[in-house]
């Protein structure tokens, strides 16, 4: 898709995602936003499930409720700010676009494995770009598509994989019931407590890749 590594590249590959409609034609979605923000040379590399309502008006990743939340974990994680947490840190998802609303009206759609097949690609050219050292997956289908399947109870608290590290984080979903039970919010803050050790790693050697060694966290019970 793009001819040669490098920021024009990744300026090539993001203008071809955000021109996208083939979820539109094939008749999956009404409407295609887009939706994803980062800059080449980010260290970090989040990959959620897809944009939501706030998303879909905004353009901008995790702009709703849950993407506060998920700026106050990654204070707990080290980033001296939001700001710098965007800054540090791509953010994708395995649809780039808004899947729409359920029925009810409650709650989002789940995005339609079609649409998650055609958007692969650019979540695949983006990580061949970018080469990112840390991997952080938010939400069960995000975890599933880098590790396969298996409860959040056996993934949440720990990092997989060197060169990148990934390290799964539950949904900041406010609909979300899993960190009601008080060991699964122990085990975020475990996962919180990785990614702040991948940051302080990055910070002290920028140039060096990045890994957890004996750091490396186990899960609980």
């Amino acid at each position: 898709m793009v001819s040669r590594p490098g920021p024009a590249a990744l300026r090539e590959l993001q203008t071809a995602c955000r021109a996208c409609h083939v979820c539109v034609d094939a008749g999956i979605i009404a409407e295609a936003n887009p939706t994803f923000a980062g800059e080449w040379g980010a260290p970090f590399f989040l990959v959620g499930q897809a944009p939501g309502p706030a998303e879909r008006e905004t353009r901008r990743p995790f702009s709703g409720r849950a993407g506060k939340e998920l700026d106050r974990w990654m204070l707990r994680a080290g980033f001296a700010s939001a700001e710098e947490f965007r800054h540090l840190t791509y953010i994708a998802a395995l649809m780039r676009c808004f899947p729409g609303r359920n029925k009810t009206g409650t709650g989002d759609l789940r995005p339609p494995p079609a649409a998650v097949k055609n958007c692969a690609h650019w979540l695949d050219a983006e990580l061949e770009l970018l080469e990112p050292q840390v991997i952080i997956l938010v939400g069960q289908m995000a975890i599933t598509r880098f590790l396969g399947p298996g409860p959040l109870e056996q993934r949440v608290g720990r990092s997989f994989g060197e060169s990148p590290v990934m390290v799964p984080l539950p949904h900041p979903s406010g609909q979300s019931r899993w960190l009601n039970d008080p060991l699964n919010r122990k085990r975020l803050e475990r996962a919180l407590t990785l990614i702040k050790k991948l940051r302080a790693g990055w910070e002290e050697n920028p140039q060096k890749k990045i890994h957890m060694g004996h750091a490396r966290e186990h899960p609980l019970g």
